[in-house]
C-alpha cells in the first residue's frame, strides 16, 4: 500500500471539500470477506482537474463518478484515479474487502472459548481504506452515515447511535464531522452493560455503554462499577476544563480482542484491549492504569476528535495532551493518584525514546508520509510531550494554560488546527514569549542533564531551555530538610541548600536527566524519602545512569533488593522489580551470570512478599515477581497445584499461566499443554504461545523463529506472544545462534506484515538479551541494508541502540 505523502495531502485538501459520506457494509457473507460501498459527496475548487480516493480492498467491484463508470484500470496501488472533476461530485465505490487478523481494518476474531465471532474496525493511522473507500487524511473531515447488514442477534455500534430498522439491518444517522482515521464499526454478539452521565446545567445526559465478548461477560460485570465511576468523573472534569459539552451522542467503550494499542479514541465508540477486563487478581495500580487509559480516550473526544490535527506532524496535539490531561483528571477527580505512575513508568519510556538514535521533536517532526508518522508514534509523542506540558503549566500558570485550551477547543471545534494556532490561543490568554519556549522545547530533541554538585544545580544541554522546578535537601536518613522552587537558566543555579543530598526536580516537574556526583551513596534508603515523586526522580536517575554505562548495575540491583521492601508505593515496587528482572539481570548482566543474579532478585521479591500484610496488593506484587524470578521448580510446581500458597492469596488462571511460563523457561514445559486443555480462552492461547517460545531448547526456538519470521494463520496476539518469548531464555550459545538467524530473516517480514504488526513483532522479538559484541556486529550490518522499509528500519535502530548500550554496560561492568 502506497503511503500518503504530506505534499499529496496538502494538495488534495486545497482542492476538495467533503460534504458527506455514506458507508454501506454487508457482514452476512463468508468468513473471509465482506462487501462495502462508499458514497461520497464532495466539491472541487477547480473543475476539470483530477484527484484520487483511497481503496485497499481485495476486489474492486464498481466505481462511478457523477453517474459515469470509472475504468477498472484507474485502481492502482490502492488508489482510484478520478479525472475531470465537476464543481459538485458524487463518488460511489463498491468493493469486496478482506477481514483482517492483524488488528487493523475490519478485524475478525473467533473466540476459542465458545466459537462466537466478533468484529471491530480500526482505521488508525491509514487503515480506513482497508474497509471502506475514502479520502483518507485527517484534514478532510465530513459527516458520516452508515447502514450495516449483520447476522441476526448481533449488536452493532459505531460513531453514533445505530437503530435496527428490521432484523439484521442497522442504520446510523449522520454524525458530526469526522476524520476518516477514527471512523469505526463494532459488530457481534457482544455482552453489554449500560449506564449514563446525568444531565447538568451545561450538558445533556449521555448514555454510557460497556461491551465485551460473551466469554468475558462476568469480568465485564465485575469491573463495570469502577469503569463507569471513572468515566462519569472524566465527563465532569472535561466539561469543566474545556467549557464545551461532549459532542458525539452516546459514549460506548468496547473491550475488543487482539487489539494492537491500549485503546483508540473513535468518537462515541472507544475500543480498548480486552485484557483491561482482568481475568485474575488485579491491584489498585493496575485499575489506576486502566483508569488513565479511560480518561485518556475521553480527553481525545475534545482534543483530537472535536479539534483534529491537520497532518501527522502534530500527532502530539492528540497524544501528549490526552496523556497529560488523563493523569491530571484521574489524580484530581478519581480515587487514582497517577502522577507517580507517570513518573516511574511513562516518563521512563519517553526518556529511553528520547535518548535513542531515532529521537525526534515532539512537534513538527517532519513526517513526509503516513508511514513515517506511524514510526514516530512513541514515548516522545506521548510521555515526553506530556512532561513538557507539565513544565509549561509551571511556566504559564494553570489559569493561563486552561484559558488557552478553552479558547482553542471553542474556536476550532469540528475543524482542524495545528501548533501555531494553539500557541496563538495561549498568547491571547496572557502567555509571553511562547514562541521562544516552543522553539526550545517542542522543536528540539534530547534532554538537558541537571547534576547536583556540592549543592549547586549544574545544567548541560540547550541553554534556551528554562527549567522551573523544585529542589529538595535531604539528610542521610532521607528526611527532607528544605525545598525551594527555582529557575534553572544558563549553566545552572545555586539554590543555597546545604545537605547530604540535594535533589534537582524533586517534584518531577520538568524533562531532564538527573545526576548526582556520588551523593546518593550517602542516602541510607531511597524508600525512607517521604515524597513519592522525589523517590521517582531518584530511581529514574539510577536507571538512566545504568543505561548510559555510567553506573554499575550491581549498585542498583543491591539498592532494589535492600530498599524496595520498605517503599510505601506498590507502583514503585512493581515497576522497579520489573526493571530489575527485565534489564538489570537481563541484558545489562553478562549472559552466563544471569541465573545467579536472578536469584538475588528473587530473594528481594521473597522479602516483599513475606513482609507484606496477607491479602494485600503488596503481597501479590511480591508473589508475582517471585514467580517471574524464582528457580525452585518444586515450589513452583506446588503452587501450580494450589499447595503452600501465600496466606490469603488465591490461584487464578493468570497466576497459573505465570507459573507455567516460568517452569517452561527453566526447562520444564510439560504443563503448557495440560493447562491449555483446561483453559480454552484466547488469553490462554497467547500465554501458551509465549511459554512454548520461552522453552530453552533448540527445537522450541526454531518453531518460534518460524512463527516470527514466516507467514502463518495465527492471531496477531499469538505472534506477539511468541515474539516476546523468543529470547526470554536459553544458553548463551543458543541465544547467539538464534539471534544471527533472526537478523538474516527479520527484514523479509515486511513482505507479509504491514503497519502496527510489522513494527511490533520486530520490537518484541529483538534479540537484546543475546548480549554480545558478535550479535551487535550482526545488528549493525543489518542496519546498513539499503532497502529496509521505514517501520523495519525504525524498529532495528531502536533495538540496536538498546543492544549497543547493553554491550557497553556488560563490557565496562563485567561482573
Amino acid at each position: 500500500m502506497v503511503s500518503l505523502q504530506k505534499a499529496e495531502a496538502v494538495q488534495r485538501a486545497s482542492l476538495l471539500e467533503i460534504n458527506s459520506m455514506h458507508i454501506a457494509v454487508d457482514l452476512t457473507g463468508d468468513d473471509r470477506t465482506f462487501t462495502s460501498t462508499s458514497t461520497i459527496s464532495f466539491g472541487s475548487r477547480r473543475t476539470g482537474t483530477s484527484t484520487f480516493c483511497d481503496f485497499a480492498g481485495e476486489e474492486l467491484l464498481s466505481v462511478e463518478l457523477n453517474g459515469t463508470p470509472v475504468p477498472h484500470h484507474a485502481w492502482q496501488d490502492n488508489r482510484i484515479r478520478l479525472a475531470r472533476l465537476a464543481n459538485s461530485n458524487v463518488l460511489t465505490v463498491t468493493g469486496r474487502m478482506a477481514y483482517s487478523s492483524d488488528g487493523e481494518g475490519l478485524h475478525r476474531h473467533v473466540d476459542p472459548a465458545d466459537g462466537r465471532t466478533y468484529l471491530y474496525a480500526m482505521s488508525f493511522l491509514d487503515a480506513a481504506p482497508r474497509w471502506f473507500a475514502c479520502f483518507d487524511q485527517p484534514d478532510l473531515k465530513t459527516t458520516v452515515a452508515m447502514t450495516v447488514r449483520a447476522p441476526h442477534g448481533w449488536t452493532v455500534l459505531g460513531n453514533g447511535r445505530f437503530t435496527q430498522t428490521e432484523p439484521g439491518m442497522w442504520e446510523l444517522f449522520p454524525t458530526p464531522p469526522l476524520a476518516t482515521y477514527f471512523i469505526t464499526l463494532v459488530a457481534g454478539p457482544y455482552a453489554s452493560v449500560l449506564d449514563e452521565v446525568p444531565k447538568t446545567a451545561t450538558s445533556d445526559p449521555v448514555v454510557l455503554g460497556l461491551h465485551a465478548k460473551q466469554s468475558l461477560a462476568t469480568e465485564l460485570q465485575n469491573e463495570a462499577a469502577d469503569l463507569f465511576a471513572v468515566t462519569r468523573a472524566g465527563f465532569g472534569a472535561y466539561h469543566d476544563l474545556f467549557g464545551v459539552p461532549y459532542a458525539f451522542g452516546d459514549y460506548h467503550q468496547v473491550f475488543v480482542p487482539d487489539f494492537n494499542a491500549g485503546a483508540m479514541e473513535n468518537p462515541g465508540c472507544v475500543t480498548l484491549r480486552d485484557s483491561y477486563l482482568f481475568r485474575g487478581a488485579a491491584t489498585e495500580f493496575e485499575r489506576g492504569s486502566r483508569a488513565c487509559t479511560v480518561a485518556h480516550e475521553l480527553a481525545h473526544q475534545w482534543f483530537g476528535d472535536l479539534v483534529t490535527m491537520r497532518w501527522w506532524d502534530d500527532l502530539w496535539l492528540n497524544e501528549s495532551f490526552a496523556e497529560y490531561l488523563a493523569h491530571r483528571v484521574c489524580s484530581n477527580s478519581t480515587r487514582y493518584p497517577l502522577w507517580v505512575d507517570f513518573g516511574i513508568n511513562r516518563k521512563d519510556w519517553g526518556m529511553v525514546a528520547d535518548q535513542s538514535p531515532s529521537t525526534h521533536p515532539v512537534a513538527g517532526n517532519g513526517a513526509v508520509d503516513a508511514a513515517a508518522a506511524l514510526a514516530d508514534f512513541d514515548g516522545i509523542s506521548y510521555a515526553k510531550g506530556a512532561a513538557l506540558l507539565k513544565q509549561l503549566v509551571a511556566h504559564l500558570g494553570d489559569e493561563v494554560f486552561l484559558a488557552g485550551l478553552r479558547d482553542y477547543i471553542g474556536r476550532y471545534q469540528y475543524r482542524n488546527a495545528e501548533l501555531a494556532e494553539l500557541l496563538r490561543c495561549w498568547t491571547r490568554a496572557g502567555a509571553d514569549n511562547l514562541s521562544e519556549w516552543s522553539q526550545a522545547w517542542l522543536t528540539t530533541t534530547g534532554a538537558d542533564t541537571l547534576r547536583a554538585v556540592g549543592g549547586r544545580i549544574v545544567r548541560t544541554g540547550d541553554e534556551r531551555r528554562e527549567h522551573r522546578m523544585a529542589v529538595a535537601a535531604l539528610d542521610t536518613s532521607g528526611s527532607e530538610l528544605d525545598r525551594l522552587q527555582v529557575r534553572v537558566r544558563g549553566d545552572g543555579v545555586d539554590p543555597g541548600l546545604s545537605a547530604a543530598v540535594v535533589v534537582p526536580d524533586a517534584a518531577d516537574q520538568t524533562w531532564a536527566s538527573i545526576r548526582f556526583d556520588g551523593e546518593l551513596s550517602a542516602l541510607a534508603s531511597i524508600s525512607a524519602v517521604a515524597d513519592p515523586l522525589t523517590r521517582v526522580v531518584l530511581w529514574n536517575s539510577l536507571r538512566d545512569s545504568v543505561r548510559n554505562a555510567e553506573l554499575d548495575p550491581a549498585v542498583v540491583r543491591h539498592r532494589v533488593v535492600a530498599d524496595l521492601p520498605d517503599d510505601p508505593s506498590d507502583q514503585i515496587v512493581r515497576s522497579l522489580l520489573g526493571f530489575a528482572a527485565d534489564e538489570l539481570v537481563g541484558h545489562f548482566t553478562p549472559m552466563a551470570d544471569r541465573p545467579e543474579r536472578l536469584q538475588e532478585l528473587a530473594a528481594g521479591a521473597e522479602q516483599v512478599m513475606q513482609t507484606a500484610t496477607p491479602g494485600t496488593d503488596r503481597q501479590l506484587v511480591g508473589w508475582q515477581q517471585l514467580i517471574r524470578t524464582g528457580s525452585d521448580v518444586e515450589r513452583l510446581t506446588a503452587w501450580l497445584s494450589g499447595e503452600n500458597l501465600p496466606r490469603q492469596q488465591q490461584l487464578d488462571d493468570e497466576l497459573r499461566w505465570a507459573i507455567v511460563t516460568r517452569l517452561a523457561e527453566l526447562g520444564h514445559p510439560e504443563q503448557i499443554e495440560v493447562l491449555a486443555r483446561q483453559d480454552s480462552s484466547a488469553s490462554a492461547r497467547n500465554h501458551a504461545a509465549h511459554a512454548r517460545a520461552a522453552t530453552p531448547d533448540a527445537e522450541a526456538k526454531a518453531r518460534a523463529l518460524r512463527i516470527v519470521t514466516e507467514p502463518n494463520d495465527l492471531s496477531a496476539y499469538e505472534v506477539y506472544a511468541t515474539a516476546s518469548g523468543l529470547f526470554a531464555s536459553g544458553s548463551p550459545q543458543l541465544l547467539v545462534e538464534l539471534a544471527e538467524q533472526w537478523f538474516d530473516r527479520i527484514a523479509g517480514t515486511a513482505r507479509f506484515r504491514t503497519g502496527w504488526a510489522l513494527g511490533t513483532v520486530i520490537r518484541l522479538s529483538f534479540p537484546v538479551r543475546a548480549t554480545s559484541p558478535q550479535v551487535l556486529a550482526h545488528a549493525e550490518r543489518q542496519l546498513g541494508a539499503p532497502d529496509l522499509v521505514p517501520l523495519v528500519r525504525r524498529a532495528l535502530i531502536d533495538g540496536t541502540d538498546k543492544l549497543r548500550r547493553a554491550v557497553a554496560v556488560t563490557t565496562r561492568f563485567p561482573v
